[in-house]
């Protein structure tokens, strides 16, 4: 049991939901931390209250096991962020069914099982803050990011009917869909295009660059001080909102 506020977030091993989880650390939260990678005791390594599993989000055995965990540890969740995602980057007519499952067990059926094990107890609690990540390519058409880009277009509708279904408890749902993001998994997605296209990896990444108005992309941390500012009292009357953090993208 804790009087610390905590924080559970998943996809916390690298890109956003490493630079989310080390950011609620700084500002005070006891972290509770899941992802499928190893590497997530790394970052478990750099906090002093922290709890951290290794597991699949789209597995249902393994969500339910992590949150009695925290439960049992911590004895609340004050906040919930979801991170862990996948993309597949191909033509429709050459993706499989198998990839569209995956995608969508992981994006949104990931964010579903987080939802479904941690609502308990921040409705005994009759608080909490739960921020989903969205995605630009939830709002503008993508070429080869077709189930991609529905998986998180479903996340946001699913962001915005929960918080009408948790208003009554007092708990806040919202989302934030990035644009381009220094991650791995952008990263993957560049060497993919340079790989196709046969053009350097560098160049690529420039033509990429431009579709932010400030031709860069942004840091994790840009992405996870706007995660942090929903979790917090400071936006105690936003719920229901997708915050969009591309750098003007869907606004041009």
């Amino acid at each position: 049991m804790t009087d610390k506020k905590v924080a559970i977030v998943n996809g916390a091993a690298s890109g956003i939901g490493k630079a989310a989880a080390l950011q609620f650390a700084r500002e005070g939260y006891a972290a509770a931390l899941f992802d499928i990678s190893p590497s997530l005791h790394e970052v478990a390594a750099e906090l002093e209250d922290c709890l951290a599993y290794v597991g699949d989000v789209a597995n249902e055995a393994d969500v339910a096991a992590f949150i009695a965990q925290v439960e049992e540890k911590y004895g609340r969740a004050d906040v919930l962020n979801c991170n862990a995602g996948i993309v597949v980057v191909k033509p429709l007519e050459d993706t499989d069914y198998d990839d569209f499952l995956r995608v969508a067990t992981v994006n949104l059926g990931g964010t579903f099982l987080f939802h479904k094990y941690v609502l308990p107890i921040m409705k005994r609690q009759k608080s909490g803050a739960i921020v989903n990540l969205g995605s630009v390519s939830g709002h503008v058409g993508q070429t080869q990011h077709a189930i991609y880009g529905a998986t998180k277009g479903a996340v946001i509708a699913f962001t915005r009917a929960v918080a009408w279904e948790l208003a009554e408890y007092n708990i806040r749902v919202n989302s934030v869909s990035p644009g381009s993001i220094d991650t791995p998994m952008l990263r993957g997605d560049i060497q993919l295009e340079s790989t196709r296209t046969g053009l350097p990896f560098d160049e690529v990444k420039r033509e990429r660059e431009k579709e932010q108005a400030f031709s860069r992309w942004a840091d994790p941390c840009e992405v996870a001080e706007v995660i942090c500012f929903l979790a917090s009292e400071k936006a105690s009357f936003v719920t229901g909102a997708d915050w969009l953090v591309d750098c003007g993208w869907v606004a041009k």
